[in-house]
């Protein structure tokens, strides 16, 4: 995805509406490994040793990854790497099993649309005005016109949308091929959406980002903090630009992989918001398909992500190595859906209060706007008494909660962890689920506790684990740590 001029770093948003649907419980990776898994990313860890203390085989198309050099200039400035005929040929191989879209958007290889003409620039020649031209003409024109290889695009085509092999285009994904001005969580400027502009905008904008006398963010042999993603806290690593290729391509994607991102080779890391793989997947792609671009050898293994700093510190009280759940609690501060207390506290190890419960799950699922009934629908919440009657009452609208049927809502009181479970499945939208007939949670039955269903539905979405002796403890108030945890597992799938 292409950043915005000068790169400010932003905080991710969260979703709107219902939370995410959590992954299966089927994957392999246990929650504790995935935990442990997510502080070793943020403490940026490199190698265990010496290069060849490790005889695995390199991760496909990542031998030889560099951070700093991740295509050399000879190979992203040439224009004229690939003839129309060759990028064409390339585009039938590779998508032989693409069909129509089911919006009747066509695949790369049978895509032809009318071009302008386009005067010459500061970065780029002109280009004449071509009438049903094929994918190939397009993306070769630019490249020549900008210098910028075909091989480059076909790549970039691929790590941003997937439409080099995709089998069901959409016309979404060709209005967006190249992340060209196409913000995050947004929709993309509608004067550079279409195949056509952006493939023209981003070959003049891989110029332009490589050019020293613009001033971008990444300039040409200088070292960098480059962060492992656009969440603060996951840290950065130290990155030292040998070229004017690599300067441009971190312009345009701003974030380093981190030695667990690398070594999934071409697979994402499960339940990692510090896990970035545009620059990865550029590198992998182009080694596989065209060889390596920075002229190292691609036995060299392993790979080697920048050594990473110490992520910083979203609460007082909450550091990097002093809490299990760490990433997650900085994960809540970081996409504000906990502010912590005035005094810059997080107070982990506190149970957590129902009416902060409810106040985490409002910012989930995006603030929405609600507007809070006068009267409320509980004898001892009111405007006066609750900081957050709005966020109470939102979830009683929406069913995430009903109260005690004495119309109480009570609270300051301790949310148990079957009464947990229940908030969450009502916040997905209370999923269709058929529980077991026997529970894997030897103190969860369906005599004793109203709430099994909730219960096993966590369990089995991979939200929670219970404990190593198989108990799930369902009365037992939950911590403020334990609780961003659950929060994180329904969102990070």
């Amino acid at each position: 995805m292409v950043a915005p001029p000068f790169f400010p770093t932003s905080s991710a948003s969260g979703p709107s509406g219902r939370l995410a649907r959590p992954a299966s419980r089927s994957a392999p990776t246990s929650r504790l490994a995935l935990l442990v898994l997510a502080l070793a990313l943020l403490a940026g860890s490199v190698l265990l040793g010496a290069p060849g203390a490790r005889a695995e085989t390199p991760p496909p198309g990542l031998g030889g990854f560099l951070p700093g050099n991740l295509i050399t200039d000879a190979r992203m400035f040439d224009g004229d790497a690939m003839t129309r005929a060759q990028v064409d040929t390339f585009l039938d191989d590779k998508g032989s099993a693409c069909r129509l879209g089911p919006d009747g958007a066509p695949c790369l290889k049978d895509l032809t649309m009318n071009t302008p003409q386009r005067p010459a620039t500061a970065y780029c020649e002109a280009i004449p005005a071509v009438s049903s031209a094929s994918a190939g003409r397009i993306i070769t024109d630019v490249s020549r016109a900008c210098d910028v290889s075909p091989r480059v695009f076909l790549v970039m085509l691929q790590k941003e949308q997937g439409l080099v092999t995709t089998t069901s285009p959409t016309q979404k994904k060709l209005d967006e091929a190249l992340g060209f001005r196409c913000p995050d969580f947004l929709g993309c400027d509608p004067a550079h959406a279409g195949f056509a502009q952006q493939v023209y905008n981003a070959g003049s904008r891989l110029q332009e980002y490589g050019d020293p006398g613009q001033g971008f963010r990444y300039q040409t042999g200088r070292t960098y903090t480059m962060q492992y993603s656009p969440y603060p806290f996951c840290g950065g690593g130290t990155v030292t630009l040998a070229n004017r290729a690599t300067a441009a391509l971190y312009n345009y994607t701003p974030y380093t992989p981190t030695q667990t991102t690398l070594d999934a080779g071409s697979a994402a890391v499960a339940d990692d918001v510090c896990a970035t793989y545009g620059n990865r997947n550029f590198f992998r792609l182009y080694s596989q398909w065209f060889g390596t671009p920075n002229g190292s050898s691609a036995s060299r293994y392993p790979v080697a992500a920048p050594m990473g700093q110490t992520p910083s510190a979203p609460f007082t009280d909450v550091t990097y190595g002093n809490s299990i759940f760490f990433t997650e609690i900085a994960w809540m501060k970081f996409t504000d859906r906990s502010t912590g207390w005035p005094d810059g506290t997080y107070r982990p190890l506190t149970p957590i209060a129902r009416d902060a419960m409810v106040a985490f799950l409002y910012r989930s699922a995006g603030s929405p706007d609600f507007t809070p009934p006068a009267t409320s629908p509980f004898r001892d919440v009111s405007r006066s008494s609750s900081i957050f009657y709005k966020e109470i009452t939102w979830a009683y609208s929406e069913g995430i909660t009903t109260g005690w049927a004495d119309g109480t809502f009570r609270p300051l009181e301790a949310v148990n962890r079957d009464a947990m479970a229940a908030f969450l499945y009502r916040a997905d939208g209370s999923p269709a689920y058929s529980p077991p007939s026997r529970s894997p949670l030897r103190d969860v039955t369906r005599s004793s506790s109203i709430f099994y269903d909730e219960i096993n539905w966590a369990y089995d979405a991979g939200i929670t684990t219970g404990w190593p002796d198989d108990t799930y403890r369902p009365l037992t108030a939950i911590n403020r740590d334990a609780m961003a945890a659950f929060v994180y597992r329904m969102e990070i799938d």
